[in-house]
C-alpha cells in the first residue's frame, strides 16, 4: 500500500470526530507549544519531542480505527502494515511540527478548527461519559409496556378482495348486485379490470403498505370490519373499487419479552437526550448565549 494512501486514512480518522477515538489523539488536539508531557501506556514506540507512543496506545489507536482501515482493505493485522502506519504516525507529528515552526498554527482559519475539532472531541467524550452512567432499569421498561399496550402490537392482516372497474354506472351497477346478494367473488371474475380478476379479485392478507396500495384504499380498509365490503370509492386515476374484508387476524399484544431490548435502547437514548438538554439549560441560565435566529436565511 502507498504511503500517501495510508496517510490520507490516517488523516481522515483523526478528522472525523468519532466517539472512539482513543485517548493518544484527544491528546494531540492541544495545540502543539502546550508541550505538555503524556504517559504513555505500554513499553515506548516511537517519540517525536514531547509526543510519544506506547504499544497499548498504538494498540488502542489500531482497534478504534480498524472499521475505517478495513473499510479501505486495509490489513491491521499485518506487521508491515502495522509499521507503516506507526511510520505514518511519526511522519504526522513530524510534519505538524514543522509546520508550527512556521507558524501556520497561527493562522485564524487553523485556530477555528482546531477549536471546532476541540467541541467535537468534547462533545463526543460528554456523550460517552453520559452513556456510561445512564441506564434504564427493567421497571422502567415494564412501566412504559404497560402504558403503550396499544402501540406495542403486531400488525394486523387483512383478507381482501377488491373490484376495480373504469366506468363509475358499471361500478353502481355492481355495487346494487352486491347489496342483492350477489357473489363477490363471481362479480370480480366477470367484471373487475384489476391483475386480481382472475383470482376473484383476492389480494391475499395484507398489513398497511403504501408502496402496495394508494392512501383511500388502506384508509377504507381500515374502516371494515371481517365480512364487510365497502361502498365505491377511487383512486388517483379515477379507476372506481369497491372491496371486501373477509378476515382480520393479527394485531396482538407483542410480548415484553420480544421487544424488551428495543425499548430499553430507546429509553436509554431518551434519558441521554434529557440529560443533554438540562445540561444546555442549566449552562445558558448561568452564561452569555446569544442566537439571533432572525439572521437566519
Amino acid at each position: 500500500m502507498k504511503a500517501v494512501t495510508v496517510g490520507v486514512l490516517l488523516l481522515s480518522f483523526v478528522l472525523c470526530g468519532c466517539e472512539q477515538l482513543p485517548q493518544l489523539f484527544q491528546k494531540k488536539a492541544a495545540p502543539l507549544e502546550e508541550r505538555v508531557e503524556f504517559k504513555i501506556s505500554g513499553p515506548l514506540l516511537a517519540r517525536v519531542d514531547d509526543w510519544a507512543i506506547g504499544t497499548e496506545d498504538f494498540n488502542n489507536y489500531l482497534n478504534a480505527a480498524k472499521p475505517l482501515l478495513e473499510g479501505q482493505n486495509v490489513d491491521v493485522t499485518n506487521p508491515d502494515v502495522r509499521k507503516m502506519l506507526l511510520n505514518e504516525l511519526v511522519r504526522q507529528q513530524i510534519l505538524a511540527r514543522v509546520a508550527a515552526e512556521r507558524g501556520l498554527d497561527k493562522d485564524a482559519d487553523f485556530q477555528r478548527a482546531l477549536r471546532d475539532t476541540k467541541t467535537t472531541l468534547l462533545v463526543s467524550r460528554m456523550r460517552a461519559e453520559l452513556e456510561r452512567t445512564i441506564e434504564v432499569t427493567y421497571a422502567e421498561i415494564e412501566n412504559f409496556y404497560n402504558q403503550n399496550k396499544a402501540l406495542l402490537r403486531q400488525p394486523p392482516e387483512m383478507k381482501v378482495r377488491e373490484i376495480m372497474v373504469t366506468s363509475e354506472p358499471l361500478a353502481r351497477e355492481v355495487y346494487i348486485r352486491i347489496l342483492q346478494g350477489d357473489d363477490f367473488t363471481s362479480l370480480a371474475r366477470q367484471y373487475s379490470v384489476a391483475e386480481t380478476a382472475s383470482k376473484g379479485g383476492d389480494l391475499g392478507y395484507m398489513t398497511y403498505d403504501p408502496n402496495v396500495k394508494f392512501a383511500k384504499f388502506w384508509e377504507v380498509v381500515a374502516s371494515l370490519d371481517a365480512g364487510e365490503q365497502s361502498s365505491i370509492f377511487k383512486d388517483e386515476q379515477d379507476n372506481s373499487y369497491i372491496i371486501k374484508v373477509e378476515d382480520i387476524r393479527g394485531g396482538q399484544e407483542i410480548p415484553i419479552s420480544e421487544v424488551e431490548e428495543q425499548l430499553r435502547i430507546g429509553l436509554r437514548a431518551d434519558k441521554i437526550e434529557r440529560e443533554v438538554t438540562n445540561i444546555v439549560n442549566a449552562f445558558r441560565a448561568r452564561a452569555n448565549v446569544e442566537i439571533n435566529e432572525d439572521l437566519v436565511r
